[in-house]
């Protein structure tokens, strides 16, 4: 749903650089009120690979059934992500699946994953400000802002590209696992940042 239907895929020409949207690819306001939609309509299925890192970190780490819904959530998650790209390649009449690489310029594709101090403090801070908001605003709609406004910083496209590299050659398969996973877990680290600040203070 959220890859089809508000983030859409773009595509580019790696020969001539021009963009093309595949699915709807709403923005602003219009993604707002989707993502708002669609955590009310699918409740407690996270949507985003984020969302379900956080609940893992700042759940008991110890339990093994929570681990085991959790996992599962990320899994459909990049099911729902490969459902997408089927339906977003028949959109655009494309002969093969939209691939990962056609969604970014050739000098950007992730062909091995860089760690980057900045990048990981980028998504813990996202994280810790997105648990506020999605544990205190009392509101699907304040998540849905928060994912909108945040969204390169917490990774919230990582299960399409997932779903793309699954679906295609797999050639970039081991940087992108390492990616959606170093991403989650930072985020997932924010909010228990934010979380075990709330319990000092309380």
């Amino acid at each position: 749903a959220v890859t089809w239907l508000v983030m859409g895929m773009n595509v580019v020409n790696q020969t001539t650089g021009e963009v093309e949207l595949v699915g709807i690819g709403m923005t602003g306001i219009m993604a707002v009120a989707a993502l708002g939609v669609a955590w009310m309509a699918f409740a407690g299925a996270h949507i985003l690979p984020p969302v379900t890192w956080m609940h893992i970190m700042t759940g008991d780490m110890t339990d093994q059934d929570a681990w085991m819904a959790n996992g599962m959530k990320l899994i459909m998650q990049v099911v729902g992500g490969a459902l997408a790209l089927v339906m977003m390649t028949k959109m655009g009449n494309y002969d093969n699946y939209v691939t990962y690489d056609m969604g970014v310029a050739a000098d950007e594709v992730t062909t091995e994953y860089v760690f980057d101090i900045f990048t990981l403090a980028g998504g813990a801070a996202a994280g810790a400000i997105l648990w506020c908001i999605h544990t205190k605003s009392g509101s699907a709609w304040g998540t849905a802002i928060g994912v909108v406004a945040m969204g390169a910083f917490i990774g919230a496209e990582t299960s399409t590209d997932m779903a793309s590299e699954l679906m295609n050659e797999a050639e970039n398969l081991q940087a992108m696992l390492m990616t959606w996973i170093i991403t989650g877990v930072s985020v997932g680290a924010g909010a228990m940042l934010a979380m075990k600040i709330d319990e000092a203070m309380e």
